[in-house]
C-alpha cells in the first residue's frame, strides 16, 4: 500500500509497512526498478516486441497490481491501485502498450518523489520523538550504572554529562547548570538553572556534568508527554481531513461508473468503440482523487510540524482547525500573563535603606511568598531574635529594634495601591511600605496587541482581586475583565463569550475552562500536568507570544489546505472535460493524477515551512 492509500484510510503509514524497515526497503528498491523498466520500454519501442512491454509493465507496476488484487479480496475495490491497474490493463487491451507501460512508470516516479516529500514532512515530528533518550546514568553508592530510563525510580539520582540529553524530569541537587532547551521550548538561547530548580527531560546539558534527583517516572516525564501529544496529533483528524476521506470513498466508484458509461454508451450511437474506450481510460486516470486524499492530511501534518519546531504542540489537526477560527482569546492572569511570583514594584518611606534592611531581616524566617520576595532586599548581617509568624505578617527583633511587617489588618495602615502592600513598623512607629506585585511577562503586552491586530478580541479571566486584575488589563490593553472568579465560574464565563473562544491557562484551577473552551491552550513549560492534559494546545516555554504565533500557524495551514484542494479540483475538472471530448491523451491524464498530487504536496510542504 502506498503513502496516499495510507492517508486515504486515515491510518499511519507504519501500520501498513509504508514506513519502518519494510517501507524503507521498498522505497529504496523502487527507483532502480523504475530505471530498469525505462530501459525495457526503450527496448520494446525499438523491437516492437510484446514480451518486452509486458516485462517493463511488470517491473514498474507489480506492486500496484498486487495492491489492487489485495483490495479486491478485502472489499476495498475502488482504491487508487485499482484505478491505475484498470486504466493500464485497458490500454494493453486496446493495443496501446507503450502508453500503458509509460503511465505506470510515470506513476511510479510520482510515488517515489511524493514518498520523499512525505518523509521530509515527517522529520520535524520524528525529531520530537527522538528526544527520548534510551539510557540513563544511575548514581549508586559504588559508582554510576547505565540503565534504561524505565528502570529509574522517583527519588533516584542520575548524572548527565555535557552534550547528553536529560532522560527524566528531575531537580538539580547541587550547584548550577546550563542547558539547551531549544528542542522542548523552541528557544535558541541556553537557559541557566540553579540548585533546586526542576529540569525537564529532553534538554541537553551544557558546559558541565549535572546530577538530578528524579521527580517523575518515565511515563510521566516531559518527553513522554510530548510523545503522547504527537501521537494524538496524528490520530485526531480535522473535519477537513475526515471530509476528504469520506469524499474519496463516494467519489471513486462514481467516477468508475462514469468512465464505463463514457466508454460504452456513446459507441452505441456513433460507433468507434476503441476510441471511446480510450477516452474512458483517460477519464479514469485523470479522476483519481489521490491529490485530495494526500495533500489535505499532509498539509495539516506539515502545519503541526511547523508548530512543534516553534515550541507549540497541537494535540490534533482538529484543534488547529478550530484555533484558526477563534474570535476571542481569554487569558488567565497569574502564571500565564504574569511570572507567577511576587517582586517589589514600589515603596513609600523617607529612608529607603533602613526600610529595606528592617523589612528584609524581619521576613528572613518566613516561608510565605511575600517573605521570599522581601528577604533578598538586604543580604547583610543582623542580629534577629523573637521571630514570629503572625496572621497578616511577621514580627521580629532586628538589632534590638522591634519590627512588624504586615498588611492593613495587622498594622492599621491603609493603602490605595492595587498592589500587595507590606507596611513596616519600627518600635510601633510607621516608617514606610513596600508594594509587591506579580509582574507581567515581557512578552504579554506584545501578545495581546498582536491578537488585536489579527482581529481577535481578548479577555482576562482571573481569580485575582479586581484592582490587580484591572491594573494588569490596563497595561495589556484588555478591556473585558472578570476578576475574583472561581474555577467553575471561569468555565461559565467562557461559555458566555461570543463566537469561538480559546482559553489560555496554566494551573489545575484552569482545567475546567481549558476543557470547556473551543480550544484550550496550556502553558506547559513548568510541567503543569493537569493543565496540559486538559488542553488541546500546549505552549512549551510559557511564552504568551506563542499564542498569536499558534493562531497564525493554524490560519496558514487551513488556508494552504483550501489552496491545494482548489488547485487539484480545477486541474482535474479541466482534464476530465478535455478527456471526455477526446482532446486529452493518457499523459495529460497522468499529470492530472500524479502530477497534480505531487504539486499539491510541494505546495503543502513549502507553504508550511515557516509563518
Amino acid at each position: 500500500m502506498n503513502v496516499r492509500e495510507c492517508c486515504a484510510e486515515g491510518k499511519h503509514e507504519h501500520e501498513h509497512g509504508c514506513c519502518g524497515e519494510e517501507g524503507e526497503e521498498k522505497e529504496t528498491l523502487l527507483l532502480p526498478r523504475l530505471i530498469i523498466a525505462l530501459i525495457l520500454l526503450g527496448a520494446a519501442l525499438y523491437t516492437k516486441r510484446l514480451p518486452l512491454y509486458i516485462a517493463a509493465y511488470a517491473v514498474s507496476g507489480a506492486d500496484v497490481v498486487i495492491a489492487a488484487v489485495k483490495g479486491l479480496f478485502k472489499g476495498k475495490v475502488f482504491n487508487e491501485s485499482f484505478l491505475m491497474t484498470l486504466a493500464t490493463v485497458g490500454a494493453f487491451i486496446i493495443g496501446d502498450y507503450a502508453e500503458g507501460v509509460a503511465v505506470m512508470i510515470f506513476y511510479g516516479f510520482g510515488e517515489y518523489i511524493q514518498d520523499k516529500a512525505v518523509d521530509k514532512s515527517n522529520d520535524s515530528i520524528n525529531e520530537l520523538i527522538s528526544l527520548r533518550p534510551d539510557r540513563a546514568r544511575l548514581v549508586e553508592d559504588d559508582g554510576e550504572k547505565i540503565v534504561a530510563p524505565a528502570e529509574v525510580k522517583v527519588g533516584d539520582i542520575i548524572s548527565v554529562l555535557p552534550g547528553e540529553r536529560v532522560p527524566l524530569d528531575g531537580v538539580l541537587i547541587s550547584g548550577s547548570a546550563t542547558a539547551d532547551t531549544s528542542a522542548i521550548t523552541g528557544e535558541s538561547l541556553p537557559r541557566d538553572y540553579s540548585e533546586g530548580e526542576e529540569i525537564c527531560s529532553g534538554v541537553i546539558a551544557l558546559r558541565s556534568a549535572i546530577q538530578l534527583r528524579v521527580t517523575k517516572k518515565l511515563e510521566d516525564s516531559s518527553t513522554e508527554r510530548i510523545f503522547r501529544m504527537v501521537t494524538e496529533a496524528r490520530e485526531n483528524k480535522s473535519s477537513g481531513e475526515r471530509f476528504i476521506t469520506r469524499f474519496a470513498v463516494v467519489y471513486t466508484p462514481v467516477i468508475v461508473f462514469a468512465a464505463l458509461i463514457l466508454a460504452f454508451v456513446p459507441p452505441i450511437f456513433v460507433g468507434h468503440l476503441a476510441s471511446w474506450i480510450h477516452r474512458g481510460l483517460i477519464f479514469l486516470v485523470a479522476s483519481c482523487p489521490c491529490a485530495l486524499v494526500l495533500s489535505v492530511p499532509l498539509t495539516y501534518f506539515a502545519g503541526i510540524g511547523l508548530a512543534s519546531r516553534s515550541g507549540v504542540l497541537f494535540k490534533g489537526s482538529v484543534f488547529m482547525e478550530r484555533l484558526a477560527g477563534v474570535d476571542t482569546v481569554a487569558f488567565d492572569k497569574t502564571g500565564t500573563l504574569t511570572r507567577g511570583e511576587l517582586s517589589l514594584v514600589d515603596f513609600d518611606g523617607e529612608d529607603r535603606e533602613e526600610l529595606f534592611r528592617l523589612a528584609a531581616c524581619a521576613e528572613r524566617g518566613s516561608e510565605h511568598p511575600i517573605g521570599r520576595a522581601i528577604s533578598p532586599l538586604y543580604s547583610g548581617e543582623a542580629e534577629i531574635t523573637d521571630f514570629e509568624e503572625l496572621v497578616g505578617g511577621v514580627s521580629a527583633t532586628v538589632d534590638g529594634v522591634k519590627v512588624v511587617a504586615g498588611n492593613t489588618a495587622l498594622t492599621g495602615i491603609r493603602s490605595n495601591s492595587p498592589n500587595t502592600a507590606v507596611h513596616v513598623l519600627k518600635d510601633g512607629k510607621y516608617i514606610g511600605s513596600l508594594y509587591l506585585a506579580d509582574t507581567l511577562r515581557p512578552e504579554s503586552p506584545d501578545a495581546a496587541s498582536e491578537l488585536a491586530k489579527m482581529g481577535i478580541k481578548t479577555a482576562l479571566i482571573t481569580g485575582d482581586s479586581t484592582p490587580a486584575a484591572e491594573a494588569a488589563a490596563k497595561e495589556l490593553g484588555i478591556t473585558e475583565v472578570h476578576s475574583s472568579v472561581l474555577p467553575d465560574e471561569k468555565l461559565n464565563i467562557i461559555k458566555g463569550l461570543a463566537g469561538k473562544t480559546a482559553f489560555v491557562g496554566d494551573g489545575i484551577n484552569d482545567s475546567p475552562a481549558l476543557s470547556g473552551a473551543d480550544v484550550g491552550i496550556a502553558m506547559g513549560g513548568m510541567g503543569r500536568e493537569a493543565a496540559m492534559e486538559a488542553a488541546d494546545v500546549v505552549i512549551m516555554d510559557d511564552s504568551p507570544a506563542k499564542v498569536p504565533l499558534a493562531v497564525k500557524i493554524a490560519r496558514k495551514t487551513l488556508n494552504t489546505a483550501v489552496i491545494v484542494v482548489a488547485f487539484a479540483l480545477l486541474v482535474k475538472l479541466a482534464v476530465l472535460v478535455l478527456g471526455a471530448c477526446g482532446l486529452a491523451n493518457m499523459w495529460l491524464a497522468v499529470f492530472a493524477d500524479v502530477g497534480v498530487a505531487l504539486i499539491a504536496v510541494v505546495i503543502a510542504v513549502l507553504m508550511c515551512r515557516k509563518v
